[in-house]
Order: structure tokens, then sequence, then C-alpha cells
């Protein structure tokens, strides 16, 4: 009898230490832990990945901890590498959101403010429309699934039931945030060369009319021509955000 009970407390810490991970990463990647989904679907979809990820994680060696020290100090570890995941996972995603910003900026629909979208505020229609066009393609590339195997292939990198190395964990951190900013210039790019080229006209034909209206005239154009630049472009920024996060999910697997 005694020994079934340690071994339920065994199971029981295994599953803990496993949630720490998993359920925190869970409750921050894109698609996984928004906000338009209720509070009690994520905490039972955390729970669920949790009890798939428990057989296939290296745990079933660790002892039980001695005291409650070292009992916090193990889960404090991994949720530390869960925050992690989850949070460099959600800074990729926000690259959408920053490149929206940016074309809707260049495009003159700075001033529309609609309804933000994924839980990011301020945004544009051009941002709510790459967010909603980039949380499809999570599922339509199986990019969730990526995430789920990241977090499982995860227990190669930082061993469990340690405190990670915080350094590193902050030095891979600013490089995701680095890599994130560069994805944003790019999806943006062609944009931001077309209103520089056509706020370019626009002061050549104003020092040349200058009694002309020129940007009451000039808006319609700016507007269509970013409409069918983003028309064009669309499909690509949505392949090269795919290939940037399945580049990031499998780097744990490496």
């Amino acid at each position: 009898m005694e020994g079934l009970q340690l071994f339920a407390q065994q199971q029981v810490f295994l599953f803990m230490l496993v949630f720490a991970r998993t359920g925190t990463a869970v409750l921050l990647m894109p698609g996984f832990g928004e906000r338009i989904i209720p509070r009690q679907i994520r905490l039972v979809l955390a729970l669920a990945i949790s009890f798939v990820a428990l057989p296939l994680a290296p745990v079933t060696h660790l002892a039980l901890p001695a005291n409650l020290g070292l009992l916090f100090s193990a889960i404090g570890g991994e949720f530390l590498i869960g925050a992690f995941i989850g949070a460099a996972t959600r800074v990729i995603f926000s690259a959408l959101h920053m490149g929206g910003q940016l074309i809707g900026q260049s495009m003159g629909l700075s001033a529309l403010v609609p309804e933000a979208a994924a839980g990011f505020g301020g945004s544009t229609a051009t941002t709510n429309l790459l967010v909603m066009c980039g949380m499809t393609m999570i599922f339509v590339a199986d990019l969730h699934i990526l995430m789920i195997e990241a977090m499982v292939s995860s227990y190669r990198l930082f061993r469990p039931a340690e405190i990670p190395d915080m350094a590193g964990l902050a030095e891979d951190f600013i490089h995701v945030m680095s890599r994130a900013f560069l994805l944003a210039v790019k999806f943006a790019s062609p944009f931001l060369i077309v209103a520089f080229l056509f706020n370019l006209g626009l002061g050549l034909t104003n020092r040349l009319m200058q009694s002309l209206p020129v940007f009451f005239v000039g808006m319609p154009f700016l507007l269509a021509t970013g409409f069918l630049v983003l028309f064009a472009t669309t499909a690509a920024i949505m392949l090269s955000f795919a290939d940037s996060m399945s580049t990031w999910l499998n780097s744990f697997a490496t």
C-alpha cells in the first residue's frame, strides 16, 4: 500500500512538471492561447496536451523532491522554460502585427482603427487581415502540430526539473525579437517603397502646382495601389511567415 502511494505521488509530481512547461507554453502560444477562447477551454486544452506529452517526456527517472524548496525550484524551472517557448513563438507571430501596422501607415489607413484581432491592440485594417490570415495559416499548415512537437522536443535542450541558463534564454529571446522585426520589415517593404515613391511624387507635384490639393487628389491613388500590392503579396507574406515559424519550431528538434 505504501509503495502504491509513493508511485501515485511520483506520477502526480511528474505530471506537475510536464504541465508547468507545456501548459505555460500552450497558454502563451498563438492559436491555443488566444483571448477569444474561454479560459476553461484553454485550461482543458493545456491539461489534454500535458497528458499526451507525459509519456513522451523523459521525466520517469526523476525522484520525488526531498522538500518543498526543491519542489518549487523544479516547477519554477519548468515554468520558465514553458514561458520562453510560448512567448518566443508569440513574438514570431507578432511579426504579422508589426508588418500590418507598417503597411497600414504607408497606405494611409492608420486613422482607421477597427477592433483588435488576436489580442493585439491598436490594430489597423491591414493588421487584422494579416493576423487573421496568419491564425488560419497556423492550422492549415499544421504549425499547431509543430508547436506540440516543439514542447516535447524541448526536453532535449532543457533538462527537466532544472533551472535553465537565464543568460542563454535572454540571448535566444533577443535573437527571436530581432528576427521578428526583420520579418515585419520584409513584409512591409513593398508598401514602404510604394509610399516613398508616392510621397516623392506628391512633393514634386506640389512644388510645380502649389494651388493643387495634391494630398486630396493623390490619396485615392495611394489606396488603390496599396490594395493592389496587398492582393499581390499576401500569399507570399503568409508563406514566408509559415516558413519562419516552422524553422523556429523545428529548431527544438535539432
